[in-house]
């Protein structure tokens, strides 16, 4: 029951919004509003090709909502896959009306010129390590608004925050996951520590880098203000997306919606779990696909991201990437596509998967190559292992193949 329609999620406007949800093996499906006075429940709509959807009349923004669905007898409670706004750590999806949480000019925004793929210089950032440092001269310290401070100075008036990358001649700032994850209570940001290799909800944003984790909005314009900035002072912008896997199996909400479809298993029923974390999804079937296909592409233009660096895009299967770099093209030519090519041992056959082996179906897609930078800086296995730039002048050779 494929969906091919661009309208999956929520369609707001101050008049009425429109929900629809893909839930093919449901029975039956409710929406649950949670409003000032207490939750209203809507019953969904069964539709064409798995497709449940209900019109609610008036101005639902900043709404939370959940779907409720039931399957084989089950009622399951879940979040909106498609959620472009969520509340504190992701607990609820929200209705949200996106023109609000555009900066100012945002509309004129213009990217930094890029002539091709291969003048691009990338300087990785994790939000919070970035300015947390006690002397980085940084106020906002683990925040988006930490990325956009200038003028900052560390010890003996050297400059930090987005002065110094500025300095450093990079064509791209390639931000860590920026998509909501798990891990780290967005009320208690600094009392645990992830990178955010973790999603939860592929849409929406990170609260705990937000100044106010508890406004849906905030969090969104604070990273489009970032871009903007970056953009303004001659950066582009990478986000590091996670779609290989999901934060907790079991708790998903693509496996409470529509169970055993979203990830893949081994031929003995058990989960495959070629990332390690316990899941892999399962990119190549059609619904899935789209879901990916359909986030990086809602980013691109939402936020105007400048590109995507895809972890593990070993998992993933070429014909969602090759979608991927397709929905971009047409959107933009320069937003550049790279990610981590390695073979895992996932279950899918191995001319099917995204991996380094076979890049010559991926045209206009990159890879990171663990084998050069091995040769470059030495084994991060072996210590005794060194490469060219720590003394090994053997593989001088080897670093022009």
């Amino acid at each position: 029951m494929f969906y091919d329609e661009q309208d999956l999620g929520v369609k707001y406007s101050k008049k009425h919004s429109t929900f629809k949800l893909w839930a093919p093996t449901a029975t039956e499906v409710d929406l649950v509003l949670y409003e000032e006075s207490g939750e209203r429940i809507f019953s969904l709509v069964r539709s064409n090709r798995g497709i449940w959807e209900q019109i609610v009349e008036g101005d639902l923004d900043e709404t939370a909502y959940m779907y409720r669905v039931r399957v084989d007898g089950l009622w399951r409670e879940a979040v909106d896959p498609y959620a472009k706004a969520v509340t504190l750590n992701g607990e609820k999806g929200v209705v949200v009306n996106l023109k609000e949480t555009n900066p100012k000019d945002w509309i004129k925004n213009e990217k930094p010129v890029l002539k091709q793929m291969t003048d691009a210089i990338i300087y990785e950032v994790n939000i919070r390590d970035f300015s947390i440092d006690e002397n980085s001269g940084i106020t906002h310290k683990g925040k988006y608004k930490g990325l956009i401070e200038k003028s900052t100075k560390g010890p003996w008036e050297t400059i930090t925050g987005l002065d110094y990358l500025v300095d450093l001649g990079v064509t791209h700032i390639q931000l860590l996951p920026i998509q909501d994850f798990g891990s780290v209570d967005e009320t208690k940001q600094f009392e645990s520590y992830n990178w955010g290799y973790d999603t939860i909800h592929y849409n929406a944003v990170e609260g705990s880098y937000s100044l106010d984790p508890a406004n849906p909005k905030a969090r969104i314009m604070e990273l489009k203000e970032v871009i903007q900035t970056y953009h303004q002072s001659g950066l582009r912008v990478i986000f590091d997306v996670v779609y290989n896997h999901v934060y907790i199996h079991e708790k998903s909400n693509l496996e409470k919606i529509v169970p055993g479809y979203y990830f893949r298993y081994n031929l003995d029923g058990s989960l495959a779990n070629g990332t390690g974390v316990g899941n892999d999804i399962a990119s190549e079937r059609k619904m899935v696909r789209k879901l990916i296909v359909d986030s990086v592409t809602y980013f691109a233009k939402e936020y105007q991201t400048d590109g995507f660096r895809f972890d593990l895009m070993g998992i993933l299967d070429i014909e969602t990437m090759k979608q991927i770099r397709m929905n971009l093209s047409e959107l933009d030519s320069s937003i550049l596509v790279i990610g981590e090519g390695w073979d895992l041992d996932t279950a899918l056959a191995g001319d099917r998967k995204a991996t380094i082996v076979n890049s010559n179906h991926l045209s206009g897609i990159g890879y990171f190559n663990d084998k050069f930078r091995d040769t470059l800086k030495g084994s991060i296995f072996n210590q005794e292992l060194k490469g060219f730039c720590n003394g090994n002048w053997h593989l001088k050779e080897d670093l022009k193949c």
